[in-house]
């Protein structure tokens, strides 16, 4: 990553760069100095600077080669770079830009404008320049290599060599040479064609063959006196990569020395670009991979808890059904041993009433036919005993009216879909309740007007009604009054069972259809009640609704379509 405000003067006139230095550092930013074009590469192998100054002419690396260096690395080419010379002509400045310079400043230039190019290079630079991140590789001087045994041709080309930024090694022999080699790396060797023992097409030819063993990116320049085709050709088919006549001059041997070690260096880039997609690539494979485990785990976990959470509801289906059939086998057995008990007492019921009739009319006939024969004390006890006559036919009615009652709710064939009276229903679950009500608990009656027939399970009907009055007996402590009513609305049957007890808790009223919920004591509820009639009543497509007050009671409504068995059967 690069310094925001740190910026990089190459500059080797101290002067001129403590000038830059005020200014800059006036402006608020960090500069640091480098006076020559070596000492700037490594002081950006330490820390990417925002920008970089250069002057154009510097000992060693002139400021346009370290232009093309630095645009020659992946990650400092978003670099701006500034070019400043003393020498402001067309010619200059065209040449500073053509390196790779950004923008060009003489000198003599003021220092507000020098700041406002910096401030619009660094300007641009944040808009438009993408940060590449990829393994860095770090600015070195190129390591050469010179095998020659000349050595007045030696030494002049150590010296231009050493001029142009390069860390140069020199051996008077191809064996030394290759013996260098083995033993460190270069990044160029420049050997000379002729010499005794080992010429230089054997050494070539042996760096050609460890460069194709070793796949090592290494140049070679073929240097020699003898500038004929003849040994242009042989060198480049033993391995070179160059061939430079040695009375060329210095510059065309520097300058095609820079396109090897560009090329080299670009080659170096490419394939540390390459070695760091392929590490992201098997990172990224790695990353996937471990989050299609983590994902694989996470879903297998989520799997478990969600066949625990089906297991535990079908336990509790299971465990509702199997109450709810012990319930349903009460109250058939319930329903079968009163339909017994009403069986047997109807005979002598029926018995019991003829004769009392029979009784009550020879009464009245004695004392319509011989009443004027009998004394006023014999007519007194006939009157007496027809009237207590009268009273058992009374009583023996009532009697054979509850016995009517048992048998509408001992009903048999719950499973059939009939029609019955809401209201006789409700009237023998009142019955069946009387004995926890008496003395104490009032019941106002409020039925529709006319018809309160309904097309139902009759049987499951009984036991919904059951479930809801009794609540309603029991919310009661000590006196009370319990309003029961019938009525029809927006094309449902509704009955309402009102209590005046204590109410239910806003907590609980949500969890009132909860199975196994209760809010009685221990031992005096099941909490399926209420669970099992919301269950009969939406088999019915009907609905129940609570509605309470803590403290002053609970209303419940229960509603059936009136149109059921058509929906039922379509």
């Amino acid at each position: 990553m690069t310094g925001d405000r740190l910026i990089l003067i190459v500059e080797d006139s101290a002067t001129q760069a403590i000038r830059l230095q005020f200014a800059l550092e006036q402006e608020g930013f960090r500069t640091v100095v480098a006076g020559s074009g070596e000492a700037a590469l490594e002081e950006i192998n330490r820390q990417l600077p925002c920008l970089i100054i250069v002057d154009y002419h510097l000992p060693g690396i002139q400021g346009d080669e370290l232009c093309r260096q630095i645009h020659m690395d992946v990650t400092t080419r978003g670099i701006p770079l500034l070019m400043l010379t003393s020498d402001d002509t067309s010619a200059a400045q065209l040449h500073g830009l053509e390196s790779g310079a950004d923008d060009f400043v003489a000198k003599s230039e003021d220092s507000d404008i020098l700041l406002l190019r910096v401030h619009n290079l660094l300007r641009k630079s944040r808009r438009d320049t993408a940060n590449v991140e990829v393994a860095r590789s770090l600015f070195r001087r190129a390591r050469v290599l010179v095998i020659d045994d000349s050595p007045t041709y030696r030494e002049s080309l150590v010296q231009e060599l050493s001029d142009e930024g390069c860390d140069v090694t020199q051996v008077t022999n191809g064996a030394d040479g290759l013996a260098a080699l083995a033993g460190d790396d270069f990044d160029c060797v420049m050997v000379d064609m002729v010499m005794p023992d080992m010429d230089g097409i054997a050494v070539c030819q042996a760096l050609n063959a460890r460069r194709t063993e070793e796949d090592v990116p290494l140049v070679v320049l073929m240097l020699s006196a003898y500038e004929t085709k003849e040994n242009v050709a042989r060198a480049l088919e033993a391995g070179a990569d160059d061939f430079v006549g040695k009375s060329a001059e210095m510059s065309v041997l520097r300058a095609r020395l820079r396109a090897l070690l560009r090329r080299k260096f670009l080659l170096e880039q490419n394939r540390r670009i390459m070695d760091e997609i392929r590490m992201r690539e098997m990172e990224t494979l790695r990353a996937k991979a471990e989050k299609e485990a983590a994902e694989a785990r996470a879903a297998l976990v989520e799997g478990l808890a969600r066949a625990n959470l089906d297991l535990e509801a079908a336990n509790t289906r299971l465990r509702e059904t199997q109450v709810h059939l012990i319930q349903s086998e009460k109250m058939a057995s319930l329903g079968q041993l009163v339909a017994g008990i009403a069986h047997e007492i109807n005979n002598p019921l029926s018995f019991a009433l003829s004769n009392v009739f029979s009784v009550e009319g020879w009464l009245n006939a004695i004392l319509n036919e011989a009443g004027a024969a009998l004394s006023a004390e014999q007519v007194a006890n006939l009157e007496k005993a027809r009237k207590r006559v009268s009273d058992t036919g009374d009583g023996l009615e009532r009697v054979r009216e509850l016995v009517v009652k048992l048998r509408t709710f001992s009903r048999l064939d719950e499973g059939e879909f009939k029609v019955i009276d809401v209201r006789d229903a409700m009237e023998s679950v009142l019955l069946f309740l009387r004995h926890k009500m008496s003395g104490r608990i009032e019941v106002i009656r409020d039925y529709r007007n006319g018809d309160n027939m309904l097309g139902c399970f009759a049987g499951q009907l009984n036991q919904v009604l059951m479930n809801v009055v009794a609540n309603a007996v029991d919310a009661i402590d000590g006196e009370g009054v319990i309003t029961v009513r019938t009525e029809t609305q927006d094309g449902m049957f509704k009955i309402v069972v009102a209590d005046t007890g204590g109410g239910i808790a806003s907590e609980h009223l949500e969890r009132i259809f909860d199975p196994f919920f209760t809010t009685k004591p221990v031992g005096q509820g099941t909490g399926l009640g209420l669970a099992i009639s919301y269950g009969i009543i939406s088999s019915h497509q009907g609905r129940i609704e609570v509605s309470s007050t803590l403290g002053k009671g609970t209303e419940v409504r229960i509603l059936i379509p009136l149109d059921l068995k058509e929906r039922i059967e379509p």
